[in-house]
């Protein structure tokens, strides 16, 4: 696996100029070459400590014409754990004081390796020494930058350094010279060092311009690498400045590599994409990935169960067929992924796949969250599902990856002549799953507020409507009344009839009262058990907290104010039942009482059956307490209205609440893109709003067709303006299940398709059924649409639906639909399928390499440009072999960046068909390749002769 090598490529060494530590007692030229070489190893050793100390693992040394002290640092290196690149600085015969330069060697190379290039490239020799013999400086070389650059060996790589100062390659002053921009633009000079990015030079704008590569006479900035070092000439300056470098391990190859694609592979100390990494350490993610997944059990196309581990960056499997490249990407959806929104046809291919290889299949995988980067093992098995350990309990695992195959993407925004918004709803699908992804906006958390506000408007209606059957017994209740009044008045003496009414009154408002004082006992005695649970007698305080003290105080404050005011009204109240029961009042009620005995008695004398007439004096008490009770109801349910309509409008918010997270999702996909756009209408799927509807009636297959679709056109494609009036007549018709205003308002056109026997369908439906459908909303529609190969974003027509591409044009649109959004890994098998490749190479390659700095991506593919130019950290090589899918492996497992030689080469030969193809095709192209470069020979010299007589960056030409 690559990984980011903090390095400092250029540092002196006591060799030459080197300012020694003034607490440093020991001897570096002692005269006792014992000694001297046991105070250098020492004076090594403190060097690399103070490397480690400042997380430098790599280091040039770039002593100026020497490379005396080469072993020494090298053998101190390996004891430290520090990677010693020998090198030297070499001071050219280019410019008045030499432009230098920094060559850098293999690990391998010896001082006498250092003399031999000095000597044969650099031209130093008995009459041109390395050293001024009257000064002790670095003399010129007598050969210029250019020669030295033109015989460069094989095993050596040129940096300038401090390009911007005077001796430097790049200085405003200097670089207008013919010379110093040939030999920037030197096909062997692969680094710059365009020195600190704080620096208040006068010439500062300009050479910003430059590090920005924004200097049009300049064509070398768009290939040249940028390095930072420190130029260190004592201890307390090694690491100073640094480069962060991605390889598989430190090597001239590694090296290589990295200048050729320093986007993907170097990040200077100044460089802005540090800050976005804890303690500046690109090798310190943020983003979820997936360390590793292993395939065990018993696996349907293998003997043996297949391990991998992954980078956190950029993951390519390569591999002929059948070396279980999708079985691996099977793997990591089952573990992971969500079947469930794939198209039909999709879904069933791989859920026969997956009853084929993991039927017996034990699967698991480690995966790393965000931000804190804590470690969990999912597992997947046909018995138990998908779950996750989290410490010391298992759970569902709820990890986020997106797991996507190029024939998915396809299908998703493959046009249904039968149903136009089939691909609108994969999209949906896609984003809300993204949405669910990154926490904005769960699926579960949607689906249980739109459960919530269902079930709210559910039980509002139901009481409303339960209310409204009460109240029809009104009408009847009164004219039992008056009935009743009507025997009980005949029955009555008419002269008695005044005293029997005063003694009711007295007795019925005994009876209140008592009631009254009831229900305050109890309430009393409910809230002081509500206080004693909410609020317990508290512990003390303690004063360790002072701000925990406060809160105790008014807990306690609180309680006591509550049991006190509780008490005082337990008082009273008892002061008032004894009231009661004593004096004026105590004596009326017992008066009414005892002449209402005597009444009964009076009643029997005159020939009245007392059991009849109290029989009907108190059903006519409790049919008008009834009659009292439904008035009462009656004022509540004019307030029903209104919560209905609340509760409506909380449904409408929950869907609305969605539909706003979506439009933020497809907004910032597209700002990022920059060649998709989008349009979504609120819920406008009629089409799916009518097949919800026909399931939840289980209507047939054949049945109400046209009249479900006319009432859903009419409903949700209408004019957005009437849509919610529209809502309350449907749901209004469907609560009172009336129908005839409804019928009213749906325009002749829509009415003439609605046979009178959908009416009568929907009048036998149960209440429940009704209601259900009223909370029935249509989703969203959303259309997406791409700008054309080389098109102008503000031109409208250059802009197209995706149902209307061409299968290379939906697939390339659906990928950089996924590829821009959301930090969860990203999982794409053989994202190639459909496209040219040019359509590859310039559209995906360059989204996989914009992506991999803030999520994983793991890439199944057969195509080289993928791995090879997107720079891949990880390259993983499978092969079927021995009834067996496993990782190649000659020696070492063949996985790692394209600097390891196992890897490279089998690049070549299963992508590039071997390098014998290779070399055949471009000599196939020999006439277009030679006549590219010529139109670079042609360029490089009229921007060598623009460097002659015009300041770079000030004259109009492109180049």
């Amino acid at each position: 696996m690559s990984r980011w090598f903090k390095c400092d490529l250029q540092v002196a060494t006591p060799a030459w100029d080197f300012k020694r530590p003034t607490d440093w007692a020991g001897d570096l030229d002692h005269p006792d070459s014992a000694m001297r070489a046991q105070h250098r190893e020492a004076f090594a050793d403190l060097y690399m400590a103070a490397l480690k100390q400042r997380g430098i693992e790599v280091i040039a040394l770039a002593d100026h014409h020497t490379g005396a002290w080469i072993e020494v640092m090298a053998a101190a290196g390996r004891r430290a754990g520090v990677f010693v690149f020998p090198g030297v600085e070499v001071t050219t015969g280019t410019g008045s004081d030499g432009v230098h330069l920094l060559l850098i060697g293999d690990l391998n190379k010896t001082e006498r390796d250092i003399e031999i290039l000095l000597a044969r490239t650099c031209g130093f020799d008995e009459d041109s020494p390395p050293l001024n013999p009257s000064t002790g400086r670095p003399a010129p070389s007598p050969r210029t930058i250019k020669e030295i650059l033109d015989d460069l060996p094989p095993g050596w790589l040129a940096v300038a350094p401090h390009a911007f100062n005077d001796n430097g390659i790049a200085s405003k002053k200097t670089v207008q010279g013919t010379a110093r921009w040939q030999a920037l633009h030197h096909d062997n000079l692969s680094a710059i060092d365009v020195g600190d990015i704080s620096s208040n030079r006068a010439d500062r704008a300009w050479n910003q311009r430059f590090r920005t590569r924004d200097l049009d006479d300049f064509p070398c900035l768009e290939r040249l690498a940028f390095v930072s070092t420190s130029d260190a000439y004592s201890v307390d300056r090694l690491g100073m400045r640094f480069t962060w470098i991605r390889m598989a391990e430190p090597s001239m190859e590694g090296l290589r590599q990295a200048f050729l694609d320093y986007d993907a592979r170097i990040i200077c100390d100044w460089d802005e994409r540090l800050g976005r990494y804890p303690e500046r350490n690109p090798n310190l993610v943020t983003h979820p990935w997936l360390e590793s997944v292993a395939l065990g059990g018993t696996l349907g196309n293998s003997r043996r169960g297949l391990n991998l581990e992954f980078s956190p960056g950029l993951n390519v499997l390569i591999g002929g067929r059948g070396a279980g490249k999708s079985t691996v990407v099977s793997a990591i959806r089952r573990i992971y992924g969500d079947t469930t929104s794939l198209p039909d046809k999709v879904k069933a291919d791989l859920d026969e796949f997956n009853r084929r290889i993991f039927a017996e299949a034990e699967l698991a995988a480690i995966h790393h969250l965000p931000v804190s980067g804590e470690t969990q093992t999912a597992q997947w098995s046909a018995s138990l599902g998908r779950t996750t350990h989290r410490g010391s309990t298992t759970t569902l695992t709820s990890f986020p990856v997106r797991v996507f195959s190029q024939k998915e993407l396809y299908e998703r925004v493959t046009p249904d002549s039968d149903d136009p918004y089939t691909a609108s709803r994969h999209l949906l699908s896609l984003i809300d799953e993204a949405l669910d992804a990154s926490g904005d906006g769960r699926r579960t958390d949607f689906m249980t507020e739109l459960t919530k506000a269902e079930n709210a408007c559910h039980l509002l209606v139901t009481q409303h409507l339960q209310t409204e059957q009460e109240l029809q017994q009104r009408t009847e209740l009164h004219a039992r009344v008056n009935e009743l009044a009507r025997q009980v008045a005949h029955l009555d003496n008419p002269a008695t009839q005044e005293r029997r009414r005063a003694n009711e009154a007295v007795l019925n408002e005994h009876e209140r009262l008592e009631a009254t004082a009831g229900e305050l006992e109890r309430s009393i005695d409910e809230i002081r058990n509500a206080v004693e649970r909410a609020l317990p007698a508290a512990e003390s305080a303690g004063q360790d907290n002072p701000h925990r003290e406060l809160l105790v105080t008014i807990r306690s404050n609180l309680r006591n104010a509550l049991l006190t005011a509780l008490s005082e009204s337990a008082s009273r109240t008892a002061d008032a039942r004894l009231s009661r029961r004593e004096g004026d009042w105590a004596a009326r009620v017992q008066q009414a009482r005892d002449d209402d005995t005597e009444y009964q008695a009076e009643l029997s004398e005159l020939g009245v059956d007392p059991e009849q007439y109290f029989a009907l004096r108190e059903e006519l008490t409790t049919v008008r307490q009834r009659l009292d009770a439904l008035e009462a109801l009656a004022e509540q349910s004019r307030g029903h209205t209104t919560l209905i309509a609340n509760s409506w409008q909380a449904l409408a918010l929950v869907h609305g609440r969605r539909t706003q997270r979506r439009l933020r999702f497809i907004d910032d996909v597209g700002t990022r893109s920059k060649t998709l756009r989008f349009h979504l209408i609120p819920l406008s799927d009629w089409l799916g709003w009518a097949r919800t509807i026909r399931e939840i009636l289980n209507l047939r297959s054949d049945g109400y067709i046209e009249e479900v679709r006319a009432l859903a056109r009419w409903l949700w494609t209408g004019p957005a303006a009437s849509r919610e009036e529209r809502l309350e007549l449907w749901r209004t018709a469907l609560i009172s299940n009336h129908y005839t205003a409804l019928l009213g308002r749906i325009n002749e056109d829509m009415a003439e398709r609605i046979r009178p026997a959908w009416w009568s369908k929907l009048g036998k439906l149960d209440r429940i059924v009704r209601i259900r459908v009223a909370t029935t909303v249509a989703d969203d529609v959303l259309t997406m649409r791409f700008l054309k190969n080389n098109g102008d974003p503000e031109r409208d027509g250059d802009w197209h639906d995706v149902l209307h591409g061409s299968p290379g044009q939906r697939s390339a649109a659906m990928l950089s639909f996924v590829l821009h959004q959301g930090t969860e890994p990203l999982i794409l098998d053989q994202p190639e399928d459909d496209l040219d490749t040019t359509l590859i190479s310039e559209l995906i390659v360059t989204q996989l390499r914009e992506s991999r700095w803030k999520r994983q991506l793991i890439v199944i593919t057969h195509n080289p440009n993928i791995p090879v130019l997107g720079n891949a950290d990880r390259i993983i090589v499978l092969e079927s072999a021995e009834d067996c899918i496993r990782v190649k492996a000659t020696g070492r497992p063949h996985v790692g960046p394209i600097d390891l030689p196992e890897v490279r080469v089998d690049v070549q030969n299963v992508m590039e068909g071997g390098v014998h193809a290779f070399i055949r095709r471009g000599q196939q192209y020999s006439n277009e390749v030679s006549s590219y470069r010529q139109a670079v020979a042609q360029l490089t010299s009229r921007s060598s002769q623009s460097a002659g007589h015009t300041p770079p960056g000030s004259g109009p030409q492109q180049v």
